[in-house]
């Protein structure tokens, strides 16, 4: 059975800044990369070839799956498995900040 895409809430609870996240997603196997969108910043539906794990450290952003919403704030993790199709947008009118990772 393949893997859906899943939001864990506040799956990061302990860290208190960007860099102990870092750390942290550093010490799972992680690499990373930071990433940051403006207000109004919009992803068109696309998909990737690899797993991803997106860490969200500043604010929120929501993700379209399968013609659902998925909400992902600060603290929250996004498992997305390779070839889901998906969009994103910051609906926000600040700048969010998250981690893209992979293993």
């Amino acid at each position: 059975m393949k893997r859906r895409a899943s939001v864990a809430q506040r799956q990061y609870p302990d860290c208190k800044s960007a860099n102990d996240l870092r750390e942290k997603l550093s010490s799972e196997g992680f690499s990373i990369f930071s990433w940051q969108d403006g207000p109004g910043a919009y992803y068109s539906p696309h998909s990737h070839p690899h797993d991803e794990y997106i860490v969200v450290y500043s604010r929120e952003i929501v993700f379209q799956i399968n013609g659902e919403d998925m909400l992902v704030t600060t603290g929250d993790a996004l498992d997305l498995p390779a070839d889901t199709v998906h969009a994103a947008e910051n609906r926000g009118k600040k700048p969010v900040a998250y981690f893209i990772c992979t293993k």
